[in-house]
């Protein structure tokens, strides 16, 4: 009876193996993004050239660039979070809170700066801007201080580039791209441990695209636009208010 158990699970586990391996992995690795987006070559790119994972995710969103761009310039610990699921976050003591509204005082970043990713400041660099395109951080120097260990020990170097592409005067396309290049004695260790990394990063990565859509998509709503209105006007104060296209 346990031998035949154990062959049962044995196959099951084999079979759920394989179907991770064959169907689930590859989409994870390009969710959303088309064939263009995949192959294309991106801001930041350049900085990490030879890549041991290279992973691209999109998502439309119905508003203008400069409408999303608020929201995702924003992100950081102890800033506008990064809009996926900060209970869990929290669980492991990141004190993350997503927030809901754009702060102005979280709207300007220049290369260079510390993205915090954990209290205490440390997370990413950035490492190169174009207000309302571009947003990539990450880390490429050994030396890089207050960068986010999680990854620096995993990928040496690694870029998390963010391009916002308009399709039309109502839609734009955020394109996510995490490149990370292990050390060549590492390179093995680092896709192991990927392996069993990737399904958490992806779902991570997936609810922040989606949140980020959701944030952008109802501020530029002509609701929106109406309330904010109304609130920055409250009492004759200027309020931190979404951002319009």
């Amino acid at each position: 009876m346990a031998i035949k158990f154990a062959r049962r699970l044995i196959t099951v586990s084999g079979a759920a193996l394989g179907a991770y391996i064959l169907l689930f992995r590859p989409w994870q690795h390009r969710w959303g993004a088309t064939d263009e987006e995949v192959k294309c070559t991106l801001p930041g790119d350049e900085l990490v050239p030879h890549p041991d994972v290279n992973l691209t995710r999109a998502i439309t969103i119905r508003a203008r660039p400069a409408a999303a761009w608020s929201w995702l310039v924003q992100i950081g610990q102890g800033r506008g979070g990064y809009y996926t699921y900060d209970r869990l976050e929290n669980l492991i003591g990141l004190k993350m809170k997503n927030a809901d509204a754009i702060n102005p005082e979280w709207q300007h970043i220049h290369a260079g700066d510390i993205i915090p990713a954990e209290p205490g400041g440390k997370g990413f660099k950035v490492l190169v801007v174009e207000p309302k395109r571009v947003l990539v951080i990450g880390s490429v120097e050994a030396n890089d201080e207050g960068v986010f260990e999680g990854f620096k020990q995993m990928f040496p170097a690694f870029t998390w580039a963010f391009v916002l592409a308009e399709v039309d005067r109502e839609h734009t396309r955020l394109i996510s791209r995490l490149r990370g290049q292990a050390q060549p004695s590492q390179t093995a260790a680092a896709r192991i441990a990927g392996f069993f990394f990737e399904p958490i990063e992806f779902l991570m990565t997936r609810k922040m695209l989606l949140g980020i859509k959701q944030r952008a998509e109802q501020a530029s709503s002509p609701a929106a636009g109406k309330a904010s209105h109304e609130k920055s006007l409250k009492n004759g104060q200027v309020v931190a208010t979404p951002a319009q296209p």
